[in-house]
């Protein structure tokens, strides 16, 4: 009897530890996901809305494009109706694509130097990270494709963002590429890079000469010593996150905006790159 008691106490002991350890388990994940949370830049859409004195006016830009500059002619009435009809059509009949196994960041860079207007957004990248194929793919979205814009009309894709901040681009995006946006993000690529302890990139001579100024701007508008950011000739380097955003940013070197996106979709693969040969206290930190 004494042995049988001996047995079932040794049992419950055992079974007590292995409560305690999942419960540890539990509130290490917890504490882990929680300071994960706390740690994000995340800002509702209302908050974000109030960040800017003219979000929900019609803002008329200095990048702002009228239907000449995006179609090479003026269109008349009865061309801009059969146009409307077209995009009307379009919206009612294609659904959106939203796949369970997929979600979708826009990655967004906004031209705006203070808060006194929201910004075009000139840099527009669909990532999506498909859950099931294991796989990221990246789709730039060109800033001048003329789009309707909800509320607004027909404009330049940049100025959705302009006029009604991160919300109404979204809204933009999925009305006329029929694809569901989970999340936007923006304002995060200059740390993220340097937490990574910089990406490596090769850059032209025209492209160094370009860069050098974008480093400038952004050094003095965060207050920092431009010259220990400065390019001096080009080649394969490795690049801090000032560095490596002044080179997404170039336009004047190549083939304009079709190449100004080529480089920013470089740099997140570069980054891609870097997290994956990153240890856990790198990753943790970004």
């Amino acid at each position: 009897m004494k042995k049988h008691s001996s047995k079932k106490k040794a049992l419950l002991i055992a079974l007590a530890v292995i409560v305690v350890l999942i419960l540890g388990a539990v509130g290490a994940v917890y504490g882990v996901t929680h300071g994960f949370y706390r740690s994000s830049n995340y800002t509702s859409d209302e908050d974000a809305m109030k960040d800017f004195t003219n979000v929900g006016e019609d803002t008329t830009a200095e990048d702002e494009v009228n239907p000449e500059d995006a179609t090479g002619e003026v269109l008349s009435d009865e061309e801009q109706q059969e146009l409307d009809a077209k995009l009307a059509e379009f919206a009612d009949s294609e659904p959106v694509t939203n796949d369970g196994n997929v979600y979708n960041v826009l990655l967004v860079g906004v031209d705006r130097r203070d808060k006194s207007w929201a910004g075009n957004s000139d840099s527009m990248i669909l990532m999506s990270l498909n859950y099931e194929k294991k796989q990221i793919s990246m789709i730039s979205l060109m800033r001048d494709t003329y789009v309707n814009i909800p509320g607004i009309g027909m404009r330049k894709l940049n100025a959705a963002h302009a006029n009604g901040a991160g919300p109404l681009l979204l809204e933009t995006v999925t009305q006329n590429y029929k694809v569901q946006v989970d999340r936007y993000d923006f304002n995060s690529m200059i740390d993220i890079i340097d937490k990574l302890g910089g990406v490596e990139l090769t850059l032209s001579d025209d492209e160094v000469r370009v860069a050098n100024n974008y480093i400038t701007e952004m050094c003095n508008l965060r207050k920092l010593d431009p010259n220990s950011y400065y390019f001096i000739k080009g080649g394969t380097k490795t690049c801090s996150g000032i560095q490596a955003v002044a080179y997404a940013r170039i336009r004047y070197v190549g083939n304009a905006d079709y190449q100004r996106t080529e480089r920013q979709r470089t740099v997140i693969e570069a980054m891609i790159t870097k997290v994956q040969k990153s240890g856990v206290t790198t990753i943790n930190s970004v």
